[in-house]
């Protein structure tokens, strides 16, 4: 069977690997063609190299389209991906809500859709399944129907045979598999971490897409630092290189810029005895990670007043929801808002 995923961050092609590793109904490991829809982001491009590295001996086939930059050569390479989509007999797609991915969606004629994680995101898709609703990100306001409703009608074809691959605890949509991600492919390849003495904090870009605000957010950050012995600050991918440095100066601790996702980061090592992490992604996929390697992963939750004006309530839920979720599932322990500043 002709496989094709469409690729555009760096955790999409982590958990592609994951995919691939953990084999399809039977098939043992899986080969597949990976188009990489480069994003601009200089940081993203570097941890895509460096996943792309690690993941050159799964039989992933990886080839890199430059999607995003020139005019010319830019619809030469999407016209190129929409050719490789229109030839694909089961797609793997990271990220449904993607404008380019939908743009790319009507070419196909797959019988079969895998979508692997990419991130908290995908449990508001399977809200958004669940409910009949337009793909639109959980920090977004619903607009016109769009690129996403034509997504929507394909994926929704009664012959698609549907799967979602994923970590996240979510309950099964109307005619869609849920197949579990153990990190399979990260834990054969880092069994065990080096664990370093010392706690690490883990950036968000909750300031970036205008979640909450950057004061509120830095203040929590130093209550943090001071009342945690946190050394490192391992920033996100798309934190603001102002912002980052405000951090540093602030408190004095040390902020590093990961090369590759941080689950990978954990499992090689050195990571601290405990990670402390704000509601996101990372709280889900650490603990199975980290799972018996001596690490404490601990939540910090998110106070209402650090909201922005313009966040709505729809997000302060799916946070809330988040940060629940991971507690439940993983047994996290949590620092209250008012233990980290407001």
């Amino acid at each position: 069977m002709t496989t094709l995923a469409l690729v555009e961050s760096p955790a999409q092609l982590l958990n592609v690997a994951e995919w691939a590793h953990a084999g399809h109904r039977g098939e043992g490991r899986v080969a597949l063609e990976v188009a990489v829809l480069l994003p601009m982001d200089a940081w993203s491009r570097v941890q895509l190299s460096r996943v792309a590295e690690l993941a050159a001996v799964s039989d992933l086939d990886i080839t890199r389209f430059e999607v995003r930059s020139g005019t010319v050569s830019r619809m030469r390479q999407i016209a190129a991906v929409r050719k490789r989509v229109a030839a694909a007999e089961r797609l793997v797609v990271g990220d449904l809500f993607s404008g380019l991915v939908q743009m790319l969606l009507p070419s196909a004629t797959a019988r079969e859709l895998v979508i692997v994680d990419d991130g908290t995101a995908t449990t508001e898709f399977v809200r958004i399944v669940t409910e009949g609703r337009r793909l639109t990100r959980w920090h977004q306001q619903a607009g016109g129907a769009g690129r996403g409703g034509r997504a929507m009608t394909w994926l929704t074809e009664p012959a698609l045979d549907r799967t979602l691959f994923t970590c996240m605890e979510v309950a099964p949509p109307p005619g869609i598999r849920i197949v579990s991600n153990e990190y399979g492919w990260t834990r054969s390849r880092f069994p065990r971490p080096t664990v370093r003495d010392g706690a690490d904090l883990l950036g968000t870009s909750l300031v970036e897409t205008g979640i909450v605000g950057e004061e509120h957010y830095l203040r929590a950050v130093a209550a943090i630092v001071r009342t945690r012995g946190v050394d490192r600050y391992l920033a996100h991918r798309r934190e603001s290189r102002d912002k980052l440095r405000r951090i540093a100066e602030a408190t004095g601790v040390r902020v590093l810029r990961p090369d590759l996702p941080l689950e990978l980061l954990a499992a090689q090592g050195p990571i601290g005895h405990t990670v402390l992490t704000f509601p996101s992604t990372v709280a889900h996929t650490l603990p199975i990670v980290l799972g018996g390697g001596g690490v404490r992963v601990e939540l910090c939750e998110v106070s209402e007043a650090w909201f922005t004006p313009d966040t709505t309530a729809h997000a302060v839920g799916f946070l809330h929801g988040m940060a629940e979720s991971a507690k439940r599932r993983h047994g996290l322990s949590s620092m209250s808002p008012g233990l980290v500043g407001r």
